[in-house]
């Protein structure tokens, strides 16, 4: 499957790289060496390399919504095509009022949110899901066409709609999710009351990183120099079962930013069995593509 898995944020990009005059050649060959790469090497021994699970993300995840006081429920959405959307659902008291829907960025998941859930859930009913290709829900073959990739991303969060039974909602997304809500919204503008973005790809400038805890060390930066062209997460993979400690090591934002519910590696934790379940093809982390407006 990780050979035929052709995921659509490689599409999306391609279209803002365009833009960036990255030559559409270039981008190919990268892509075609990183698939072949994958299919006779890394897809052979990354099982037992990882020490990762489908269980032992849902344990992850489990952990990261432990800390939330409000009534919620899980489940797989089918939206057709075999195709199912892993959803967490909060009914809240205040069900006339139009739901909150968010959509994560790339490499998260719902955990991601937990720090939110409970304060917004008390206003109207919350719904967060993974979107089509990340986390616990499917992970289909995309087309290798831009827009057609871009097209069955905004497709899988209508039909997961209508699965839902939404009428209408309050969209929010981060990054990837706000690029994709934003789409959403200028092909379904009946279906969204309020657009909510929140750094999402296409608008503003790269986030200041300078008040990180501590420096990354050189040799981290230099395999990640060397593996960015082709996968942001090829290191993470390959790293096997260093993998936690480099996400420790490169994000250690996280946990400042969770240290409020969290006191151990429980997000690190997660954002690492996330992202090694299956391998992603290419895309260019290093190219600033939020800094490209959205076109309509």
């Amino acid at each position: 499957m990780a050979e035929e898995t052709v995921s659509a944020e490689r599409g999306i990009v391609h279209r803002l790289l365009v833009h960036l005059g990255f030559h559409s050649l270039s981008y190919k060959l990268l892509w075609l060496l990183e698939s072949t790469a994958r299919s006779w090497w890394v897809t052979s021994w990354l099982p037992s390399w990882c020490p990762t699970s489908l269980c032992q993300l849902q344990e992850a995840e489990e952990k990261m919504l432990q800390s939330i006081t409000s009534k919620f429920s899980q489940r797989h959405v089918c939206i057709g095509t075999g195709n199912r959307i892993w959803t967490l659902m909060f009914s809240g008291s205040a069900q006339e009022r139009t739901p909150l829907v968010l959509l994560h960025g790339f490499g998260g998941g719902i955990g991601l949110w937990v720090l939110n859930l409970d304060a917004l859930s008390q206003q109207r009913p919350v719904y967060a899901f993974d979107l089509l290709g990340f986390g616990r829900s499917s992970r289909p073959h995309f087309s290798s066409d831009a827009r057609e990739a871009e097209q069955q991303f905004v497709d899988s969060i209508e039909q997961w709609r209508a699965a839902v039974g939404l009428e209408a909602m309050v969209l929010v997304g981060h990054n990837l999710g706000g690029y994709l809500a934003a789409s959403y919204s200028l092909r379904f503008p009946a279906r969204v009351k309020h657009l909510i973005l929140v750094e999402p790809w296409g608008f503003p400038e790269r986030p200041d990183t300078a008040d990180q805890d501590r420096p990354i060390p050189v040799w981290i930066k230099a395999l990640g120099a060397m593996l960015s062209p082709f996968n942001p997460l090829a290191g993470l993979r390959l790293a096997g079962p260093l993998g936690p400690m480099l996400v420790q090591t490169l994000r250690p934002d996280f946990k400042k930013k969770f240290s409020s519910m969290f006191n151990d590696n429980t997000v690190t934790e997660y954002i690492y069995h996330l992202n090694v379940q299956t391998p992603s093809p290419c895309f260019f982390c290093s190219v600033a593509v939020e800094k490209q407006p959205l076109k309509t």
